[in-house]
């Protein structure tokens, strides 16, 4: 009996062990689980939502800089400018009225005459531009009196190393088709993006901004990516020529929507993308770039809560089986000493009986053999 009562003792023990192993190790797993599923979650929702932005992000764009070309084209075709009066004090007033309807966008406001003079102009700030400058030598005032057809010059660093936007707008007269000059504005890249998004932290979701030549207007990535062509030497060593994010980039300058994974050294990101259109052709290619560990640290609170709750669910579990054991030995103990006393008393019981036998046979056995007294 004392032999069952230790192997009942012992598999209870290791009963009560197994199920707080088991238990503890069944709530960390579903607390794993849950965490996997949640993450996935969560990405699978900032994509949607990422790609949705991207692409309301790179409407607004085309949307602003359509409005810049309706004005360009309103100044261009208004009653003195087609009259040939390009400096005249009315043309000014012109300018001045357009410039302040946009000045959130363009920073610049000039008109040249046919043989590329500067004859009026406004700005923001005060201008490296001249009254009398000759620009001539610029590739997008050629390429305007070539085409006669507005003229978008991807990007030039001025004098004050800002990166800029030129847009011309050729002057014709609407009767004749004659070329008069052009209207010319200019868009800071750089100041002008950043209302759209993060162009200056790298660790936060940034954007990046290239021309249809894969020239970077804006990048949150870094500064001096600035006017740099994405598949040129400084921007390839720049992402360590990361595969994944070359082919998106090169299906974005092709038109294409679509987004990707990757990490080129500086942390795993979730980058979605699509182009801007400006009168119906795609001029500009929009790209949303998220760090990874942005999006899972809007869960990591949620998680640690629910750690903490696994955490303390273990714990009690571990004390309810404990408590459970205690008693348990309690009560084996209680009855390990009841069966104790019962066989002493058994015992005890039996050595007395013994005792009486033994007498009763001793007694018998000398009482035959007794001699006989003498008379």
């Amino acid at each position: 009996m004392g032999i069952l009562f230790g192997k009942e003792r012992e598999m209870g023990i290791i009963s009560i062990i197994s199920i707080i192993i088991c238990s503890n190790g069944l709530l960390f797993y579903i607390q794993n689980v849950t965490a996997d599923d949640l993450k996935k979650s969560v990405f699978e929702q900032q994509k949607l939502l990422q790609t949705q932005s991207t692409k309301d992000i790179a409407r607004h764009i085309g949307s602003d800089f359509n409005l810049v070309m309706s004005m360009l084209y309103g100044v261009a075709n208004s009653y003195h400018v087609q009259r040939g009066e390009l400096g005249s004090e009315k043309t000014t007033k012109l300018l001045d009225a357009a410039f302040n309807a946009h000045n959130l966008t363009i920073d610049r406001l000039f008109i040249l005459d046919k043989d590329n003079i500067m004859v009026n102009t406004l700005s923001a700030k005060s201008s490296e531009f001249f009254l009398g400058e000759d620009f001539s030598f610029r590739n997008w005032v050629k390429q305007t009196k070539v085409s006669l057809t507005p003229v978008f010059s991807y990007g030039d660093f001025e004098r004050q190393q800002i990166f800029r936007e030129f847009i011309s707008y050729p002057i014709l007269n609407q009767d004749t088709g004659q070329y008069m000059g052009m209207l010319v504005t200019s868009i800071p890249t750089v100041p002008f993006f950043a209302h759209y998004g993060n162009v200056q932290d790298i660790n936060s979701k940034f954007l990046v901004v290239y021309d249809k030549n894969g020239i970077m207007l804006a990048n949150g990535a870094s500064e001096t990516l600035i006017g740099q062509n994405f598949f040129g030497d400084y921007t390839q060593k720049f992402i360590n020529h990361n595969k994944i994010l070359n082919i998106l980039t090169r299906n974005l300058l092709g038109g294409g929507s679509g987004l990707a994974v990757y990490d080129y050294g500086r942390g795993e990101r979730l980058t979605t993308q699509y182009p801007a259109y400006v009168n119906n052709k795609a001029l500009f290619f929009i790209q949303i770039v998220t760090p990874t560990s942005e999006i899972y640290s809007r869960i990591n609170t949620a998680l640690s809560l629910q750690r903490t709750e696994i955490v303390s669910l273990s714990v009690a579990a571990s004390i309810i089986a404990i408590a459970v054991l205690v008693i348990l030995l309690s009560r084996w103990n209680i009855i390990l000493r009841r069966e104790v006393k019962r066989r002493t008393q058994e015992l005890e019981e039996s050595y007395d009986e013994m005792k009486r036998y033994l007498k009763e046979v001793l007694s018998e056995i000398y009482g035959e053999k007794a001699p006989k007294a003498k008379k």
